[in-house]
């Protein structure tokens, strides 16, 4: 695995993504907050990645309403352009005990992966200008490694409280910002229009884990699933077929239920209780 760092002094952010979006397969972007001044620093490669066919897909935060209205109003043109583009953003939750705050960029292209995991948010300062610490990795797509990364970017997609924002959202969420920026402004209209959002958001739609894009040990595991109910022991005799496929992995047994329980949050299987699962209906249909 090879490794670089990215500080914006010896090597921008701006640079490294700008070279590597016209030749990726996918992308998977989850940031924290974005800035329409980082947007427009990318909007070039990434249109050119989008042109080529790759895959692009943003995970934007909007804890704080630190986001810009036209970051979603970009993107929102963008997934109405493009069929290969998607975005999701993060609610604000309500009782403020998580923050959402990842700076994770991932691509793949040609059985390679590069992973950038650090500081940068998706702003001017942080692709070009902050001094930031980010480190990119690169690894084959298939490694163990890879799959992890993989695993950590499923865990933030498919969480509950991802939606896709549609027009209606993304002019109710401009109001709010417009409005926290006006001199004189009444904290309780803004709670009021917040809560609008809250309702807006339950209606909107969410990500749903597409088996086909299971990847490494998920796939490897689901595909060993019968169709009825069945027990975390009834894995286990799979194992040295496990073992032949990732021989670096000598604890099969625990890696195995955590897989099903990373199966579990992704919504592709129920826990019954005591070792006892099966598959989600909408898989048997």
């Amino acid at each position: 695995m090879e490794f670089y760092f990215i500080d914006n002094q010896r090597m921008k952010m701006s640079d490294v993504l700008a070279s590597t979006f016209p030749t990726s397969k996918t992308a998977r972007i989850a940031v924290a907050f974005a800035k329409h001044s980082g947007i427009r620093l990318i909007e070039e490669p990434l249109t050119k990645c989008l042109d080529n066919g790759g895959k692009v897909e943003f995970v934007v935060g909007l804890d704080f309403h630190t986001t810009d209205a036209t970051v979603l109003q970009t993107f929102r043109a963008f997934s109405k352009s493009y069929s290969n583009f998607s975005f999701y953003c993060f609610s604000d939750p309500s009782d403020n005990t998580v923050t959402y705050h990842p700076k994770l960029y991932l691509f793949e292209n040609k059985g390679l992966v590069k992973s950038i995991v650090g500081s940068s948010n998706l702003t001017k300062g942080g692709l070009s200008e902050n001094i930031e610490v980010n480190v990119l990795l690169e690894m084959e797509s298939d490694s163990e490694k890879a799959e992890n990364i993989f695993d950590i970017y499923a865990g933030i997609k498919y969480q509950p409280s991802r939606f896709a924002p549609d027009d209606e959202y993304i002019q109710a969420y401009e109001a709010i910002l417009e409005e926290a920026e006006q001199p004189k402004y009444r904290r309780q209209d803004t709670k009021n229009a917040i809560e609008r959002l809250r309702e807006l958001e339950k209606s909107l739609p969410k990500p749903y884990t597409r088996t086909s894009a299971l990847q490494g040990w998920q796939k490897l595991v689901f595909l060993k699933l019968p169709d009825d109910e069945f027990q975390t022991g009834d894995l286990y005799k799979h194992a040295s077929e496990f073992t032949q496929t990732y021989p670096e992995n000598k604890n099969v047994e625990p890696k195995i239920r955590q897989v099903l329980q990373q199966l579990r949050d992704l919504g592709v299987i129920l826990h019954l209780g005591e070792g006892r699962w099966k598959k989600n209906d909408f898989l048997l249909k």
